[in-house]
């Protein structure tokens, strides 16, 4: 049974590794999605949040812009394996899940604040 397995493990192990890099990206490309779903109706829809909190609306912007940019290119090839092999694509959602993540950390800081502010 080994011998046969020689024949094809040099295609198995890049499969293998193909399918572990996709599970890696799609994790975190679905962490991005949500956060940035839900920064977004804030961000958008509320003049108030971006002058309250304009280093914040900034950052969102810019990572909504680098979001953008990606689906546009995922969506010319939708391929999983041409998704892969976008240069550096899990480099860039790690990076933009990171400032989301720190958006959303001062969006809570400065609704603490507000509440502690204004005690019902």
């Amino acid at each position: 049974m080994k011998s046969f397995f020689k024949a094809f493990e040099a295609e198995t192990l890049s499969w293998e590794d193909k399918l572990n890099r996709i599970i890696n990206i799609f994790d975190i490309w679905i962490d991005v999605q949500r956060r940035w779903v839900y920064l977004e109706g804030i961000f958008t829809s509320s003049t108030d949040i971006a002058q309250l909190l304009p280093n914040e609306s900034q950052k969102f912007q810019s990572v909504a812009n680098e979001f953008v940019g990606l689906l546009k290119k995922v969506e010319k090839s939708p391929l999983v394996i041409d998704v892969i092999a976008i240069p550096n694509v899990q480099k860039l959602l790690e990076r933009l899940a990171d400032s989301l993540t720190k958006i959303q950390k001062a969006l809570g800081e400065y609704l603490e604040r507000q509440r502690a502010a204004f005690p019902r």
